[in-house]
């Protein structure tokens, strides 16, 4: 009878995960804890102190209970301290936006362009064509904090998390290097030398110094104005000239772009597109290109109850009282410091309140396997945000929902694996979105080794990796952490370093990285 119960309560969990809303859309899951960070990722079967609030709830059920097993022996924890902090660059926003911070603007939106400043200005607009060529780059941070507890069945804390991305706006039809008294410009308001201050550059005949462009590369640009955009060979010629003259009057030790001629291509092109248009584009000097920083932060207090309906199959849940914080800011992007633009983004908030419901399940047919599932804001809790440009009032947490399972092939090593079943939307950008799998493994050696070993080594060792099934832009990340069992405290720290890094002025930067530090009392 009992065999059949724990059957039929399997088959219930099975039927409850086919049943969830796999399609909606959600935050991005947060890895929480440097236990869960150091194994990939995975929590939900494996968190089995006052943590579990957040990675799942029903482990409460068998806690403080004979019959738990592993977690029967729990009868209280107090997460004294749990702090993470974790960044994103996608698709090379970091490069991007270091690239642009090299350009003086102030120079290059003067009415006239000083011959020095022409190899500057090409660059700059070429930047930003690319810039704004893919919409999913941007920079994403996050964090936690929290300080939870755990007695018996009931479990109560608080915590904070924020998740804020930087996106560019970019501005592609003010790009001008005209008179700032000029409102629109025509192909020949932009190719007329006289702006990049060589007005007696020859508008009949090719320079065909090899200073600046080479002869091959002043004919093939001339060609491509000519016959690919229409422009009259004076203009042409009168463009490229005085382009060539600015491109040989670089400081000595200044190092121009060897795909220089192919930028000019690209902006040349950019600038045809935009003076043929309906209502062409201003200055410069009027470009409105911004940064928009968008995210959420949110201050939560669960309560936390989980009831066992069997000796294998528990359910638990959270009541959490969410104050949030809504961030949605745009900063101008040139002279403007990234940290100085971040500092008004976060001054610049809604604050409101909501209720959130979290359900869980775990079933564990004995002590070797685990088998959990958790939704997160079911109830899809909405807060208010600042409407920018006719865009929304308000963000909403859309459910998460995540699996997992644990099992321990000995006593002291766990594997275990997390995946997200819904596919989460993220503040990166509507085509971008978050369905993470994760995977890890831990060797707790603080029960196999002389307790004198805990005050001198770490004696859990911990290793996995996570990817993001929804996108391929950052990869494979991996991960690992140790802990220091300290009788009654355990110290736990976790690392995360994605496969792929980024380039910036040189050094390589790995596009995703996180840690977490914790400090548990256990009993």
């Amino acid at each position: 009878m009992k065999h059949t119960s724990n059957l039929k309560l399997l088959f219930f969990f099975f039927v409850f995960s086919l049943s969830l809303p796999f399609t909606a859309m959600a935050g991005e899951w947060q890895i929480i804890g440097p236990r869960a960070l150091g194994m990939g990722g995975a929590g939900v079967a494996v968190a089995n102190d006052a943590t579990a609030s957040y990675w799942n709830p029903a482990a409460f059920g068998f806690f403080s209970d004979p019959s738990g097993g592993d977690y029967g022996s729990r009868d209280w924890s107090l997460q004294l301290v749990d702090v993470g902090v974790g960044a994103e660059s996608h698709e090379d926003f970091a490069v991007f936006l270091t690239d642009l911070s090299k350009f003086d603007f102030t120079l290059l939106s003067a009415a006239t362009i000083a011959p020095d400043k022409v190899s500057d200005f090409i660059q700059l607009l070429d930047t930003l064509r690319a810039f704004d060529a893919n919409k999913n780059r941007a920079l994403t941070i996050n964090g936690n904090a929290g300080l939870r507890t755990q007695f018996g069945h009931f479990g109560f804390g608080g915590s904070a998390s924020f998740d804020i991305t930087a996106r560019a706006n970019i501005d592609l039809v003010n790009i001008a290097p005209t008179n700032a008294t000029t409102t629109t410009f025509t192909i020949a308001d932009f190719s007329d030398p006289a702006n990049f201050s060589c007005p007696a550059c020859s508008t009949a005949t090719l320079n065909g110094d090899p200073t600046g462009l080479s002869v091959s590369e002043e004919t093939a640009l001339n060609t491509h104005l000519t016959a690919t955009l229409g422009w009259t060979s004076a203009q042409a010629i009168g463009f490229i000239n005085a382009v060539d003259t600015g491109l040989a009057a670089v400081p000595p030790g200044t190092v121009i772009p060897s795909d220089i001629a192919t930028q000019i291509e690209n902006v040349t092109t950019l600038a045809d597109g935009i003076a043929t248009a309906a209502t062409s584009g201003g200055t410069i000097a009027s470009n409105t290109s911004t940064v928009q920083f968008k995210g959420i932060g949110i201050a939560e207090f669960p309560l936390t109850y989980g009831l066992a309906l069997s000796e294998d199959f528990a359910i638990g849940g959270n009541v959490k009282f969410m104050k949030a914080r809504v961030y949605n800011a745009a900063v101008r992007l040139f002279n403007t410091d990234f940290n100085d633009a971040l500092d008004l983004a976060l001054d610049d908030f809604v604050e409101s309140t909501n209720l959130g419901l979290d359900l869980a399940f775990l079933y564990r047919p004995g002590d070797r396997l685990r088998l959990g599932i958790v939704g997160r804001n079911l109830n899809s809790p909405e807060f208010d945000m600042k409407v920018v440009a006719g865009g929304p009032d308000h963000l909403t947490e859309r459910p998460q929902i995540r699996a997992g399972f644990a099992y321990k092939p000995a006593r002291f090593i766990t594997l275990a694996a997390d995946l997200d079943l819904t596919k989460n939307a993220t503040t990166v950008g509507n085509e971008f979105d978050s369905q993470t799998l994760g995977a890890g493994i831990e060797f707790a050696l603080n029960k196999e080794l002389p307790w004198y070993f805990r005050w001198i080594i770490p004696t859990i060792y911990r290793g996995g990796a996570y990817k993001n099934l929804a996108e391929n832009d950052i990869g494979l990340v991996y991960t690992a952490g140790v802990g220091w069992d300290l009788l009654l405290f355990n110290l736990d720290i976790g690392a995360a370093l994605s496969e792929k890094t980024t380039n910036i002025d040189g050094d390589e930067i790995p596009e995703e990285a996180k840690g977490e530090f914790a400090l548990t009392m256990l009993f």
